[in-house]
C-alpha cells in the first residue's frame, strides 16, 4: 500500500502570522480593559493634601492666598489671575486664573466658596479637565502658624485616565508649592 497523506492544514495559532494575530489581540484587549479601568478609577474624587509649618502669623500668611500678586509669587504655574467680579476673595468672587506648564497655557474658572479670614479659604477651580476644590486651614499655635490644604479632586473627559497615575505628581507639587509660600512668608519678617 503506497498511499501518499493529503497534507494537513495546521491551525492558523500554530503558524508564525498567527501567533502574531493572537498576540495583538490579547494586547488590545489588556489595553481595553487598563483604559476602562483607569477611566473608571480616575471618575471616583480623589484628597490631595499638603501641610506647611510658617513662622508667622495667620494675617501675615492669608493675603499670600487671595491678593494675586502674592499667590503668583508662590504657586508654581500660576501666570495670571483675572478678576470677573469686584468682591475681592468674598464668598461668590470669581476669577480665571491662567496657568502655564510645559509651554501650555489653560485657563481655569475660580469662584469663592467661603472665607474666614485668617483662618480658611475655600475655593473651586474648574475647566473642562478638572473640578477642584481647593479647602485651605490656618491654625495658629503660638508664634507659628499650621497651613493646610486638602485638595478634593474630580478628573473629568479623558483626564480620568491620567488620574491615578499622577497623584503623587500633585501631592509633590502641593508641598513645593506650599515649601515656596513659606520661604516668602518668612523672608518678610
Amino acid at each position: 500500500m503506497n498511499e501518499t497523506a493529503a497534507p494537513v492544514d495546521l491551525p492558523a495559532a500554530s503558524t508564525a502570522a498567527g501567533r502574531w494575530l493572537k498576540t495583538i489581540v490579547i494586547s488590545l484587549i489588556l489595553l481595553v480593559v487598563a483604559v476602562g479601568v483607569l477611566w473608571i478609577v480616575g471618575g471616583q474624587p480623589v484628597h490631595y493634601r499638603a501641610h506647611v509649618r510658617i513662622l508667622a502669623a495667620p494675617e501675615k500668611i492669608f493675603p499670600y492666598l487671595t491678593e494675586p500678586d502674592l499667590l503668583m509669587q508662590w504657586m508654581e504655574g500660576v501666570v495670571e489671575i483675572k478678576p470677573l467680579t469686584d468682591q475681592g476673595h468674598q464668598e461668590g468672587a470669581k476669577a480665571v486664573a491662567v496657568m502655564e506648564r510645559n509651554g501650555d497655557r489653560f485657563e481655569m474658572e475660580s469662584e469663592v466658596l467661603k472665607t474666614v479670614p485668617n483662618k480658611e479659604l475655600k475655593v473651586r477651580l474648574q475647566n473642562n479637565m478638572f473640578d477642584l476644590v481647593n479647602d485651605y486651614q490656618l491654625k495658629s499655635n503660638g508664634g507659628e502658624t499650621d497651613v493646610s490644604i486638602d485638595m478634593e479632586a474630580k478628573f473629568l473627559g479623558w483626564a480620568r485616565i491620567t488620574a491615578p497615575l499622577i497623584g503623587g505628581a500633585i501631592e509633590s507639587k502641593l508641598e513645593a508649592d506650599f515649601n515656596q509660600l513659606r520661604e516668602k512668608v518668612e523672608s518678610k519678617r
